[in-house]
């Protein structure tokens, strides 16, 4: 057989073939390409699930965390169910009994002092030690204010260790912020704070040594010169007794001293041990009757002294039914560690000697108040006091209070009830060891609604 070659048909073969290895190089390269972009995927799925098998692990791990969590809080019920059957501890109190009151009131009181007029606190209410005993007087003064308007919260809970009560109270009196140039704003206080479980009381109330009830019912804040007053912080524990109570109280002490030959009070709180107070309570159907035993130790550790003593007090106070519409309510406090203890801190407790020692100093104080209820809708009070101090004036000097008296008489209107009208003449002399005296009179009318 003779084959023949045509000359364009090797032509085209050559023409053909450069474009066959073109063609066959190109499909090399796109697969070359797509194996690369595959294993690119590849890398990214592996790390893909690295990352959810890291994740599903840590999710493991909080499922073991709340799974033992979960069993510790079913121990925790268990050991609580437990208890529970030992003791009854109730943890949610839901029968709380909340009660607020308080009174608005407002004074207006017209002073006339014989020597230099009484400034700040004294201006509001009778401070016996605001008397002064030198200076000119200025005339007859007004004030009027609303500070003694008061605030109280109480509470009540029952539970099954034992009751638990409490008393907030505040007013607006002493206050060191405010004035009565625009607003007469004025700052408050705490009057008291204080918790009372079963038998016991802590927090902030009356003294021990204080017969509340006994305190005369008088439009004045406070009143006679004679009595005992104060509020403090303490510990108190009270056990009933035939016909009342004996009562237990550690509190809040403060030693208050006149520097040796006179001068300001020195504040000295610098007392380690608190004041001791037991009273006796009795009571019935003729009224109330205490006596009050007050040891403290009386300390000064700063301004270059130091020095501490003991010193005492006793109290009898009482309120006594003479009729239906008539009372009598007296006290007599006397004691050489009476001092912050009687009227407002009329006296301090004691002086400093020449060598920086304390020497207290004996004080008695005394009140009478009769009340009597002219109707429903009237009564009146009347009452006498007096206090004394027997000072070693050649520690104290002689610009040292010797000795108080004070008087009060009012006449009250209910209008309507809880609402009270009335007016009070005050009259208060302080007398020196010096000699030198100073006196004050004062009228005040008062209105008052208990809400």
């Amino acid at each position: 057989m003779t084959f023949r070659h045509h000359p364009g048909s090797l032509l085209a073969l050559l023409v053909l073939l450069p474009m066959a290895a073109a063609h066959a190089a190109n499909d090399t390269e796109t697969y070359e390409q797509r194996i690369s972009d595959l294993e690119a995927k590849v890398e990214r799925l592996e790390a893909l699930i690295e990352q959810q098998t890291q994740a599903f692990d840590a999710s493991c791990a909080r499922v073991d965390e709340v799974e033992q969590a979960v069993a510790s809080c079913a121990q925790i019920d268990d050991m609580e169910e437990a208890l529970a059957e030992v003791v009854d501890y109730p943890t949610i109190y839901e029968d709380t009994d909340i009660q607020v009151g308080g009174y608005v009131k407002t004074d207006a009181i017209f002073s006339d002092y014989s020597n230099a007029p009484t400034r700040g606190a004294g201006e509001d209410f009778f401070i016996p030690s605001t008397i002064s005993t030198s200076g000119e007087s200025a005339g007859p003064q007004l004030n009027l204010h609303a500070k003694e308007t008061r605030f109280w919260l109480k509470s009540y809970t029952p539970t099954g260790q034992g009751d638990i009560s409490t008393h907030f109270e505040i007013d607006f009196l002493a206050g060191q912020q405010g004035d009565e140039r625009v607003g007469n704003s004025f700052s408050a206080r705490i009057r008291h704070a204080s918790i009372n479980w079963g038998r016991w009381t802590v927090g902030q109330t009356w003294t021990n040594f204080f017969n509340v009830a006994s305190l005369p019912d008088y439009l004045d804040f406070i009143g006679p010169v004679g009595t005992t007053f104060a509020r403090q912080a303490q510990i108190r524990y009270t056990a009933p007794a035939a016909n009342g109570d004996w009562a237990l109280s550690l509190e809040n002490p403060e030693t208050t001293l006149t520097p040796f030959g006179g001068g300001p009070r020195i504040d000295a709180d610098d007392s380690r041990y608190p004041d001791v107070v037991l009273r006796r309570n009795w009571s019935g159907d003729w009224g109330l009757l205490s006596v009050s035993a007050l040891v403290r130790e009386l300390r000064v550790g700063s301004s270059g002294f130091e020095d501490a003593t003991l010193g005492g007090a006793i109290g009898v106070a009482g309120r006594h039914r003479l009729s239906d519409d008539d009372d009598l309510r007296w006290q007599l406090n006397v004691g050489n560690g009476l001092g912050r203890y009687l009227g407002l801190n009329a006296f301090n407790v004691g002086a400093l000697n020449a060598r920086g020692d304390i020497k207290l100093t004996p004080q008695y104080g005394v009140f009478a108040a009769y009340r009597h209820r002219w109707s429903d809708r009237l009564h009146s009070s009347v009452g006498m006091s007096f206090a004394a101090a027997e000072n070693d004036t050649a520690i104290s000097g002689l610009d040292v209070p010797k000795a108080y008296q004070s008087a009060h008489a009012n006449i009250v209107w209910v209008p309507i009830k809880r609402m009270s009208v009335g007016a009070e003449y005050i009259w208060g002399r302080r007398e020196d060891e010096s000699g030198a005296d100073g006196v004050m009179n004062r009228l005040q009318l008062s209105a008052k609604y208990l809400y």
